[in-house]
């Protein structure tokens, strides 16, 4: 019988333990996406980066569509479009295929910024890289697709 609350005492400890790392990087990554929000300057938030960078793969998208694609919600989408168009970012125009939807597409200084923003994000991708030594690399490989995994099934 003493058995299975020690089991269960190490159980919770390790979850404990998952917990606190699991908060820890959540808001690491949170003060991640404010830091590159405050230094884009002329560039991209975080969210704008990942609205356009789903324009990347289709040349042009409706709102719901690109809204999806981005993993927000159209109107918030529809917000984000609004400063972007205000900026010279992209531009709406009817579809060419079905003049009742409206179509997103990017601009040339949308293109150049979001090529700016990809070297942005490459360069942080690679000093996280670099902090790590080859096993955690090995770990983070096997471990950040089953976790993006499981964060999908919520």
């Amino acid at each position: 019988m003493t058995s299975t609350p020690v089991a269960a005492k190490k159980n919770a400890t390790k979850r404990e333990r998952f917990d606190s790392a699991w908060e820890q990087f959540a808001a690491a990554v949170r003060h991640a996406r404010s830091r590159a929000a405050d230094q884009s300057g002329a560039g991209l938030t975080p969210s704008q980066f990942r609205l356009l960078a789903a324009l990347e793969d289709a040349p042009s998208l409706t709102v719901g569509e690109l809204a999806r694609a981005a993993g927000v919600s159209s109107p918030s989408a529809t917000r984000m479009l609004d400063g972007l168009e205000q900026d010279g970012i992209v531009k709406r125009e009817r579809d060419a295929e079905d003049r009742r939807r409206m179509a997103v597409c990017p601009t040339a200084k949308g293109r150049r910024a979001l090529a700016k923003a990809h070297d942005r994000v490459a360069g942080a991708r690679e000093r996280i890289y670099a902090q790590l030594t080859p096993e955690e690399r090995a770990q983070a490989e096997r471990l950040l697709p089953r976790l993006a995994e499981a964060i999908e099934q919520l």
